[in-house]
């Protein structure tokens, strides 16, 4: 296993980590409303695609899927930092916990996601050396 192979299987394993921790965050920080429930739903949703598709770049034979999977994963840390902040949101009570816990966690969470994608994607690259 090349150096870069072991570095694309962290990088990937930390995705599927912050993925987790975006999972259990209602459980630290409870949701109050529908509308957090929905925001979760959502969250969810990418975690599992993210999660999915971090795993199929660990154990993908090919330097090139690695590559595309983790645009995948970017789109996804994008959509976990928009759904609570912009597209659905969370409830507008500055005092409850879903506004001072989930959704700060869930902005990290989707921007950690993000810079883990692009390390990948860049870590992923052919070079002339190794075609």
């Amino acid at each position: 296993m090349s150096a870069r192979k072991k570095l694309i299987a962290v990088v990937a394993g930390g995705e599927m980590a912050v993925s987790a921790a975006a999972l259990v965050a209602p459980a630290v920080f409870p949701l109050c409303s529908d509308k957090d429930s929905h925001t979760y739903m959502a969250v969810i949703g990418i975690c599992a695609v993210v999660i999915a598709a971090a795993f199929l770049s660990i154990i993908s034979s090919e330097m090139e899927t690695p590559r595309m999977l983790s645009v995948i994963t970017a789109i996804g840390g994008i959509l976990i930092i928009l759904y609570p902040s912009f597209l659905i949101g969370v409830c507008n009570n500055p005092m409850m916990a879903c506004t001072y816990g989930d959704l700060p966690v869930w902005r990290l969470c989707g921007g950690a996601i993000l810079l883990l994608s692009i390390i990948i994607f860049f870590a992923a690259r052919k070079d002339e050396v190794d075609a």
